[in-house]
């Protein structure tokens, strides 16, 4: 088992409880190392970056855990991770100690908002070679969760007409980009008043301010092949989505627990949740090194001040991402 010299205890955030997030979070400076199994790696944590998901996990806890953590035993947290190899599993075979990667955890895994973490190498992708840890780190789950509902449960194809529902948002902006990229002759994207120049700079054709428009009047009937909901507008699909969506279209919601009627024009819905895999992440990966993606960053914090960060994500006034510096990147 490839490794470096490791500190006996680090630095990492953990929850005592359930409850408020910005309360509950609480930076612990005594945790020690678990031991690798032989398919995980340990990485030096450089980067993360905060996502809803990660105080939902606080203040929502009973829907995704069915036990409670408490003082004497605290969970973890952190999704999206970037940083350095500094111990490889023995069966570990498309990375190395010494490379730089960067990877979404899975429920159950939680724990990149450290100092070090552990998870399987299932998991990882190299980091693209040309951007930042803290511009990489933003990725992994909004751009797996966006990817995964355009192609795999979208069928989005060349020449073919889309409508992102929350295009200023983490998933959106992402969406919108990966779109374009993968050949959409035209994207149409929901956001407020003053995102709408935002988005456009993403590549979307038409930005549509839901404050003061419809986007079901905007658009004619029968007119788009894939709408994705970034988690804003699921009951849409009940009513109006359908009507604007061709027989042969996919409705797609990052929303699992909405209540979705069955189609009634022979167009398709799904409920989805992100995989995190190496592959997809690799075809991410491939995206930013050609130009074609990145994560637009909102705010970036010292990891000390994580819960401004956190208070951040919360307000739903970000654009862009909320970056967690571990390791302050040479200015």
């Amino acid at each position: 088992m490839a490794s470096t010299s490791l500190p006996a205890t680090f630095r990492a955030y953990v929850f005592e409880g359930f409850g408020d997030a910005v309360e509950n979070i609480k930076l612990r400076s005594d945790v020690k190392h678990a031991p690798l199994t032989p398919t995980q790696v340990r990485i030096k944590v450089h980067a993360v970056a905060v996502n809803p998901i990660d105080y939902k996990v606080v203040e929502q806890g009973s829907l995704f855990s069915k036990t409670e953590p408490t003082p004497e035993n605290p969970f973890r947290i952190g999704f999206d991770v970037a940083g350095v190899v500094v111990e490889a599993g023995k069966e570990v075979t498309h990375v190395k100690v010494g490379d730089e990667v960067y990877a979404m955890a899975k429920f159950g895994l939680l724990g990149s908002f450290a100092e070090y973490f552990e998870l399987d190498a299932q998991f990882i992708a190299h980091k693209p070679k040309n951007v930042s840890f803290r511009d990489a780190v933003g990725l992994p789950l909004v751009g797996l969760t966006s990817y995964q509902a355009l192609v795999p449960y979208g069928k989005l194809k060349a020449g073919d007409r889309v409508l992102i529902l929350g295009g200023s948002s983490g998933t959106g902006v992402v969406a919108v980009q990966i779109a374009k990229a993968l050949g959409a002759s035209f994207v149409a994207a929901t956001s407020s008043s003053r995102n709408t120049d935002f988005v456009k700079s993403l590549g979307a054709d038409l930005a549509i301010d839901y404050s003061s428009q419809k986007w079901w009047e905007v658009l004619e009937p029968n007119s788009i092949d894939l709408i994705y909901d970034c988690g804003f507008e699921p009951l849409t699909w009940n009513d109006v989505a359908q009507k604007v969506l061709k027989s042969t279209g996919n409705f797609v919601t990052i929303d699992p627990f909405a209540p979705l009627n069955e189609s009634t024009t022979g167009a398709q819905k799904h409920q989805i949740m992100t995989d995190s895999n190496t592959a997809d992440l690799e075809t991410l990966t491939k995206l930013v090194e050609a130009g074609k993606l990145t994560a637009p960053i909102d705010s970036i914090h010292k990891f000390e001040n994580l819960h401004d960060a956190i208070a951040k994500q919360k307000s739903n006034r970000a654009r862009g991402k909320i970056i967690v510096e571990v390791i302050p990147e040479q200015q």
